[in-house]
């Protein structure tokens, strides 16, 4: 096996006058024809090139692409944000007038309740004051229904009169329309029928409260037997 590894190991050229193998100059010696570089084809490496330059060139549009998608999404996610605020807030909006309307709806029939209650009062009462009808005031059409409450009422009214009095002469000696001694003299004569009047209107209003408090307690007997 060494004679065969041996001979087919490459020979040194011997010279031709001396036998002695010929030393390439310098010392190389040259490389074997199949160990020699070749020249690559220039067809091949402009097509290689070319090939490189649309590689680059399309992976710097698509990561330019994924950049653009990218953004885009983001943009889609903050609409999508705004958009499930404003229908929280539309949401909120429409069950706040779901509630005012029905609470608007409470109140219309409230209302109406209250116009058939006032309506069947004024059939009731039609012509039970014995004038026709126009041929009386607005305090008219609201009368006391005992001696008590029309007391009760004409002293109330007298109070606020003289109420009203007072500040009309105060107002005038302000601007000095009256002099101070006749301002003096009517408000202590007014002041004297103001505490006559409020005086008067307790006693009533306490003899009034004292019948209704016996009369609830005479129903109540009557229903308790």
């Amino acid at each position: 096996m060494n004679q065969h590894t041996q001979s087919a190991s490459p020979s040194p050229r011997l010279n031709a006058h001396s036998g002695n193998p010929v030393i390439p100059p310098y010392g190389v010696r040259p490389l074997p024809s199949s160990q020699r570089p070749t020249m690559d084809d220039p067809n091949e490496v402009y097509k290689k090139n070319a090939i490189n330059k649309l590689l680059e060139s399309l992976h710097g549009d698509v990561a330019v692409l994924r950049k653009n998608r990218e953004a885009e999404m983001e943009g889609l996610f903050g609409a999508q944000s705004v958009l499930r605020q404003k229908q929280e807030q539309l949401s909120r909006g429409l069950k706040e007038m779901q509630d005012e309307k029905e609470g608007l709806e409470q109140q219309l029939q409230m209302v109406l309740m209250n116009t058939d209650v006032l309506e069947a009062w004024l059939r009731d009462n039609e012509g039970k004051t014995g004038v026709s009808k126009g041929s009386f005031g607005v305090d008219e059409v609201f009368q006391p229904c005992d001696v008590m409450s029309k007391q009760t009422l004409e002293c109330t009214a007298s109070d606020l009169a003289i109420e009203d009095a007072i500040y009309s002469l105060d107002k005038a000696i302000q601007e000095g329309s009256i002099p101070a001694d006749q301002y003096l003299k009517s408000i202590r004569s007014l002041s004297r029928e103001q505490f006559f009047q409020r005086a008067l209107c307790a006693k009533v209003r306490a003899a009034h409260l004292q019948a209704q408090v016996a009369s609830m307690a005479a129903r109540g007997s009557y229903y308790g037997m």
